[in-house]
């Protein structure tokens, strides 16, 4: 029989904040130590979430399958080579709510688990750290000034902006950061604790995060889209609901899927999709299905549970490769009927000013100040280079620096002018435009192709000098163009709208 050792240490650090990382592997390397974790899969299986990686530190490497329980605070580790776990870990709360990490060890680690989990289970500096982090987030939040709360974040999104690229997921530390300084809720309705911000509001905080880590900007808006859970019925949309009272939405609008009548008031959901970003961290994910009516079918989105989707590993990518933009899948994924929602044919049933919007509105308005952000920091970064070289001293290159901050500038005054104007009309109920305006979507892809253009420019100016920023800002800004949103036939459908005239 193996044996079997037990260990425990005290966590100078919340209980709760403390699991988050300690359960979260792909977020290891930036607690300690000189190793890798690459995420390989996840599967939900009733109580567990079980996702395997591959664990390499310079001496060895090992694949392992890695189950985590959150409500217990309870995970395992087993070996590809093992029956059982060989690794067993819990955050237990003290009674002062700090936490104690208990662990028991069954046989022999392999050395790179064992490695790499001694490093883990000693890294309580940086569990204070990034708790103290959590602490002021929170109360910066109280104050209700997103922006406020994007900009206090910002360096240690820049601090983590690295590493998330190469975990190819938002750090755990982030998404927690994030959470506890309310940026989620943005977009959600006020049953979901949102606050129906004004537009500006939603688009200075995206803007602000994605100066710091575009990874992070992106990973924002589209947990956002917790503002489609306004298509259901109140109490429906209460059921989203997290221990905090608000949600992180992912998945894809898409029509990928199916649902198929299974009982009453019951559908088996099957499909894939693609893109999901943010899908590693998300509390519930969706997918647009079809959905068999009389008349033939029906474009709908169905909510399921995280653990009710199987998430595969896809995302290998050199643009916003911090988002995590896996592929979802549900097979036969059971579905209250009452978890299905007629988004893309029917108006909001609860929410404020935002939810008056289309959805593909809603979209536009969450993810202008991605561009408008990516730029911000592309422009900064070469001011920085200026202040360290005679980068003035050539009166062209201050030239060409004041047509791109004016060109930004431009852009942003675009994107606020468009957006101040949606939100005053809907908040007059007398004098409202149509849900799916064009113009939003017109001013989302000229900011964007503005972005790009100042992005490429300024990497041109800084090319005397190496600046990883720089380049992710440019790899990060044509990877944001690709977003269907800001697409060649999104334009032209809404050009034609807008002119007025007929489409050919």
């Amino acid at each position: 029989m193996d044996s079997c050792t037990t260990s425990q240490r005290p966590i100078a650090a919340p209980a709760a904040s403390a699991w988050l990382l300690l359960s979260s592997p792909q977020s290891w390397t930036g607690l300690a130590g000189a190793f890798t974790v690459d995420f390989a899969g996840r599967r939900g299986d009733g109580t567990w979430e079980r996702a395997r990686y591959r664990l390499t530190t310079p001496e060895a490497s090992a694949e392992v399958t890695v189950a985590t329980d959150a409500r217990d605070r309870v995970a395992t580790l087993t070996p590809d080579d093992a029956e059982a776990p060989a690794l067993r870990w819990r955050v237990d709360e003290a009674d002062d709510g700090t936490g104690i990490l208990r662990w028991q060890v069954t046989g022999e680690l392999p050395a790179a688990v064992d490695s790499v989990w001694r490093a883990v289970a000693d890294a309580d500096t940086a569990l204070v750290r990034w708790a103290a982090v959590m602490t002021r987030m929170r109360a910066i939040a109280d104050a209700g000034d997103p922006a406020a709360v994007a900009r206090a974040l910002a360096p240690f999104l820049r601090d983590r902006a690295e590493h998330s690229a190469a975990a190819a997921t938002l750090d755990a530390g982030c998404v927690a950061a994030i959470r506890a300084g309310g940026l989620f809720r943005l977009g959600a309705p006020d049953v979901l604790g949102g606050r129906d911000y004004d537009f500006r509001t939603v688009v200075d905080t995206v803007a602000e995060l994605s100066a710091a880590d575009a990874a992070a900007g992106w990973c924002t808006f589209i947990g956002n889209q917790s503002a489609y859970l306004a298509w259901f019925d109140e109490p429906v949309a209460k059921e989203f609901a997290g221990g905090d009272g608000g949600v992180i939405l992912a998945g894809s609008t898409a029509i990928s899927g199916q649902a198929e009548p299974s009982g009453t008031d019951t559908y088996r959901v099957s499909g894939r999709w693609r893109f999901n970003s943010g899908c590693l961290h998300a509390d519930w994910l969706m997918g647009g299905v079809t959905v068999p009516t009389e008349g033939g079918a029906e474009p709908m989105l169905a909510v399921v549970p995280r653990r009710s989707a199987e998430i595969v590993d896809t995302w290998h990518v050199a643009g916003l490769a911090g988002t995590g933009s896996h592929d979802l899948v549900l097979t036969d994924c059971e579905v209250p009927a009452r978890r299905l929602a007629p988004l893309f044919s029917a108006t909001a049933r609860c929410g404020g000013r935002l939810h008056r919007l289309s959805p593909y509105n809603i979209q536009g308005v969450l993810m202008i100040g991605l561009p408008l952000g990516i730029a911000r920091r592309a422009l900064d970064e070469i001011a920085a280079l200026a202040g360290n070289a005679p980068l003035l001293d050539d009166v062209d290159v201050a030239v060409e620096l004041a047509r791109l901050e004016t060109d930004l500038a431009a852009a942003r005054a675009l994107a606020l002018h468009t957006v101040d104007d949606y939100c005053e009309r809907f908040g007059d109920d007398a004098n409202p435009p149509s849900r799916d305006d064009p113009r939003l979507a017109l001013a989302l892809r000229h900011v964007t192709d503005t972005a790009k253009r100042i992005v490429g420019e300024a990497n041109l100016l800084g090319a005397h000098a190496a600046n990883p920023a720089l380049e992710r800002c440019q790899r990060d800004i044509v990877a944001a163009g690709q977003h269907l949103a800001v697409s060649d036939d999104v334009v032209r459908r809404n050009a034609v709208r807008f002119i007025g005239g007929d489409r050919p």
